[in-house]
Order: structure tokens, then sequence, then C-alpha cells
């Protein structure tokens, strides 16, 4: 069974459980709760650090989208036979991109009323994401213009989950 290591919340650990749900995989969540769970893990992960996927046969991952482009080569969701790879991998990168952008610290700057887009840009955070993806939506089914889900979906779904927790849906969808 996969066990996914990371801490009990969100984070850069719920695309790859977006991931692994999409692929229908059973696996453990195992939550960093304490200081010594951490310092457990330590010695697993190449770089000392979370998420970290260990497969059945006791590999052990990490990278964020090292890990999601494992679950989308193994389990074709990596929209390969419709030649999408380049496009997958380019939304994962933006997707972490759009984490690491001060996305997460929008709701920090955002003051009553202000629209998502004021929100992010006062957060220092970027409202081209949404823009693009809603236009690579329009053009296909899914978000990297393949007619099944892949990855990119799972990561795009962990980008928009926090704007609308963030800034309520009206503003978001």
């Amino acid at each position: 069974m996969y066990k996914l290591y990371y801490f009990a919340g969100r984070g850069r650990g719920e695309s790859v459980r977006f991931a692994l749900a999409l692929a229908g995989v059973e696996y453990e969540n195992v939550f960093i709760r304490t200081r010594k769970d951490m310092l457990d893990l330590i010695p697993r992960s190449t770089y000392g650090q979370a998420p970290l996927l260990e497969t059945p046969e006791g590999e052990c991952l990490v990278q964020t989208g090292a890990i999601l482009r494992y679950i989308a080569r193994k389990f074709d969701l990596y929209g390969k036979a419709e030649g999408k790879e380049e496009r997958v991998d380019e939304i994962i990168e933006a997707s972490s991109d759009a984490m690491g952008s001060g996305l997460l610290k929008a709701p920090f700057f955002a003051r009553d009323g202000m629209s998502l887009p004021d929100s992010l840009a006062r957060g220092k955070a970027a409202y081209r994401w949404f823009r693009a993806w809603e236009e690579q939506i329009e053009a296909g089914k899914f978000i990297a213009g393949t007619s099944a889900p892949t990855v990119a979906d799972s990561c795009a779904l962990r980008v928009v989950e926090d704007c609308v927790e963030y800034f309520g849906v009206e503003d978001v969808l």
C-alpha cells in the first residue's frame, strides 16, 4: 500500500492526495504531528522534507512535482495518449508557482468587499493563472485539453480550493 507522509493539513500534500484519489489508489495518510515524527522521517527523505510518498515496494519519493509525475506515469494520468504531457507538466509547475507566489498570503491582505483579483494583487500574488486556466478549460473538457482528467486537474483544483475557501465562491467561480 502507498503511504503519504505529510502534516495534518492540506499544503503541498493535498494535490498528491487529489492525484491518488483520481487514480483510484488506496493509500494511507501518515500525518506528521510532532517534532519526533519529522525527525524520524528526515533520514528517509532525500532532502529532509515532506511530502514523502512511500511506494508498496518501499521506495521513498519526495518533491511534490516529482511525486505527481510518478503518479501520472504509473496510473496513466499524464495525457500521454493525446500528446499532452508537456501541457500537464506546464500546469503542475504553474500550480506550484501560484501556491508559492503569495497566493496563500492574499487572505491576510484582503479587505471587506475587495474582489479576488484586487486581493491577490494586494497580496502580491498573480491572478494570471486563473485567466489562463479558464481559457484552457474552455478549449477542452479538462484543463490540459485532454478528454480525461490528468494530474494537472488535481493541481489546479488544489489552487482553486484555497481561493474558494479564502475569498468565497462568488469571487472565484
